[in-house]
């Protein structure tokens, strides 16, 4: 990738680590992950803002001009609020099973704290679509289990309280948005909200695919992935 398209760089959701982009790292050459702070090592955030600030450092510390910023969940809010925030870094954005508002279920925000190994494997039905590949549900169980209980809870949080309905029409950059169609955590009207009020954006609705598409679905992803890059050359 690198010399024909912008640097990508792609951000994990909640409780989880730069290697979810595997299928993507191998597609796109150039392309990075990190592990966002705390994951799995070390002190998180609850707050979208602070992951905002975290990435702006890593981006700037590597004096890499404009990005393509992509985003899953978690990632996906914290790359909406990077291109509200700073507007101007930003060559591209990608939205991957997320929304403009992010409200967690009360049972998951309480079980991460009194439960995590249940709540785990309650989440991980509801992050994955019933035809998944049971191998790739094992290494996000073990993601999962490997980030600390108040790290991953302190993700849900900053989810629960991101809201920025009211935002997303001042977003300019060319932005593509994917969501799985079998998405429980993040239903396709999130996507569809976000490509009805963010200008210039295009929507792919992944058939087969649950709330980690990524995974799930990894050629359809990469292939839109693909042409949306190659749209900004």
């Amino acid at each position: 990738m690198s010399g024909k398209y912008p640097r990508l760089l792609l951000i994990h959701g909640s409780g989880g680590r730069g290697q979810i982009w595997q299928y993507q790292l191998l597609a796109f050459p150039g392309a990075e992950a990190p592990d966002l702070p705390g994951h799995p090592y070390g002190k998180g955030c609850s707050r979208v803002e602070e992951y905002v600030e975290w990435i702006r450092e890593y981006i700037q510390s590597r004096a890499w001009g404009q990005v393509v910023l992509g985003g899953h969940s978690l990632g996906g809010a914290i790359a909406l609020g990077y291109a509200l925030t700073y507007p101007g870094d930003l060559h591209g954005l990608i939205l991957v099973g997320t929304g403009a508002r992010l409200r967690v279920r009360q049972e998951f925000l309480s079980g991460l704290i009194e439960d995590y190994a249940r709540t785990v494997e309650e989440l991980l039905g509801w992050l994955f679509g019933p035809g998944a590949d049971p191998r790739v549900v094992e290494k996000t169980r073990q993601v999962l289990r490997e980030t600390q209980p108040e790290v991953t809870h302190g993700d849900f949080l900053a989810c629960h309280g991101f809201d920025v309905m009211d935002r997303v029409g001042e977003i300019r950059v060319p932005t593509l948005v994917i969501c799985g169609a079998e998405d429980r955590m993040t239903p396709p009207k999130y996507s569809e909200y976000l490509h009805a009020h963010i200008p210039n954006s295009r929507l792919v609705i992944v058939t087969g695919a649950g709330h980690m598409v990524m995974l799930e679905q990894p050629e359809k992803v990469n292939e839109a992935i693909g042409e949306f890059l190659e749209t900004l050359k």
